[in-house]
């Protein structure tokens, strides 16, 4: 009998869900749930928009908490064998309260270790009795993942570092490199742009950023060698195709979320793009400072100018940078490769409850 994974999404997918199946957009954001079929396991999604009319569930969303949004179909639960999300914790507190062994709750961690903290608030302890009753945790960093070995030795052998991965087919190299602007990709509010543009101030560089329009709005008036754009998919891969560098500036001191800027590293991998990125424990994962991409520290405006400015001026340099990016994701990125490390997971973890 095959192993049911359901999968839980803070928001809607329907519509986008529509475009990646009719094969309009691709579904990198589905964290394998497209793939696992491959692997003899059945995954599929669910949110209040898939059991109740859409205007009610407009109206759920609008007076449940993120984190609560998914109890009122938590009973559709039971018919698989594993959750698998990076959200829901008030539904999982539920789930653990009731000491449920079936289905079981695997954690896709974004930053289990920031929200956790010193635990000592009462709510750090509430979430720290929580993980530590889960049936297992994905995470995007190998320090995150040892560290949270190391906090809860009972699961070690349920934690793993897995990237969700990239379409490599779709996401690929063009013929020519790119000489355009310094791209600077993704939505996620950790970007710190204002250190972005400061850095990049007479540098001759067009810098084209992708960020919602409110996140602009306290770095009024904007330099005159900044672009803002809205980018579809296939203008996102275009975008990439023509930029010289791409830079992923993050700030993550809050420490809710180390893993922020993941998506635009695994896609600019994949496109074969010199990289420059903040020195984070997920950045570190996967760069290896100047052989796959430049590393600076969080921050620090004069390191990143320093390697923008590098990038700029050193064409053969962007080159070899480029194409060990491309070689990496082709050894570690691979979309169904990572499915595959995360069905193994799912089985071991089921296997290991009989």
């Amino acid at each position: 009998m095959k192993l049911k994974v359901l999968y839980l999404f803070t928001g809607y997918r329907g519509p986008h869900l529509a475009k990646v199946k009719a094969g309009e957009e691709q579904g990198n954001g589905y964290w394998g749930m497209l793939r696992l079929h491959k692997f003899d396991i059945d995954a599929t999604h669910v949110g209040v928009e898939e059991l109740f009319p859409l205007g009610f569930a407009t109206f759920l969303r609008k007076y449940i908490n993120v984190y609560w949004i998914h109890l009122p179909v938590y009973p559709f639960f039971f018919s698989y064998d594993i959750i698998f999300t990076s959200t829901g914790y008030g539904t999982q507190l539920l789930h653990t309260v009731l000491h449920i062994r079936r289905p079981q709750w695997v954690m896709h961690d974004f930053s289990i270790m920031g929200l956790l903290g010193k635990e000592k608030t009462f709510r750090q302890k509430i979430f720290a009795w929580m993980v530590s009753r889960c049936a297992g945790i994905v995470t995007l960093s190998e320090d995150e993942a040892g560290q949270l070995k190391k906090r809860f030795p009972h699961l070690k052998n349920s934690i793993e570092c897995i990237p969700y991965g990239v379409e490599l087919d779709y996401f690929k190299p063009a013929e020519k490199i790119g000489n355009g602007p310094i791209f600077a990709p993704g939505r996620d509010p950790d970007r710190d742009l204002k250190l972005l543009f400061k850095a990049a101030e007479g540098l001759g560089k067009e810098v084209l950023v992708t960020t919602h329009l409110s996140r602009l709005e306290k770095l009024k008036p904007l330099p005159n060698y900044v672009v803002h754009k809205t980018l579809s998919v296939p203008e996102l891969k275009q975008a990439y195709e023509d930029a010289a560098i791409v830079v992923i500036p993050l700030d993550t001191s809050t420490g809710l979320n180390n893993a922020m800027g993941i998506s635009a590293l695994y896609e600019a991998l994949a496109m074969g793009k010199a990289i420059v990125a903040s020195k984070t424990l997920a950045m570190e994962t996967y760069i290896v400072d100047g052989e796959n991409g430049l590393l600076v520290p969080e921050g620090d405006v004069a390191a990143m100018r320093q390697a923008l400015s590098r990038l700029v001026t050193d064409r053969e340099l962007r080159e070899r940078l480029g194409k060990n990016a491309r070689a990496y994701a082709e050894a570690y990125l691979d979309a169904d490769r990572c499915t595959g490390h995360l069905a193994d997971l799912f089985k071991k973890i089921s296997s290991a409850q009989k």
